[in-house]
């Protein structure tokens, strides 16, 4: 092998490792965290699809924590994938403890409902990451 395509190779190895990162999943940065670093405390993710099992682009995911009056909003990406902030971290800032029956999480999307709502995990955690995904029907469908 030459110099210059030795050379050539590593310049190509460089810009490839620049661009790569182990948070990037399926080419996005969905899991990537976007708050203080350090472990979440408190973290809701998931999905919302409609009930062909499409994913809703855009779908407005919102958590509310009645206690403090606090809401946190975040939009699903092409996938219909959100991830909210790390409330936990938030509350417990705030000197507060989760409670998880004080939260609740609503989707809005433009002519559709809430149909299902599924909840993964251990039921009332209140602690780590929390997976819901939602399922939603064109409103007036049964």
């Amino acid at each position: 092998m030459t110099f210059r395509r030795c050379m050539a190779l590593n310049v190509v190895a460089a810009i490839a490792c620049a661009f790569a990162t182990p948070a990037w999943s399926n080419g996005n940065y969905f899991f990537l965290t976007r708050e203080i670093p350090g472990n979440p405390e408190y973290v809701i993710f998931g999905s919302v699809k409609d009930d062909q099992g499409n994913h809703l682009n855009h779908a407005t995911v919102t958590v509310h924590v009645a206690e403090l009056v606090l809401e946190v909003t975040a939009q699903t990406d092409i996938l219909g994938r959100f991830r909210e902030p790390d409330l936990g971290r938030a509350i417990n800032d705030l000197g507060y403890q989760v409670d998880p029956s004080l939260i609740t999480v609503t989707v809005e999307y433009s002519g559709y409902h809430i149909a299902h709502r599924e909840y993964r995990g251990k039921y009332q955690q209140n602690k780590g990451a929390i997976e819901m995904n939602f399922l939603m029907e064109k409103n007036g469908t049964k």
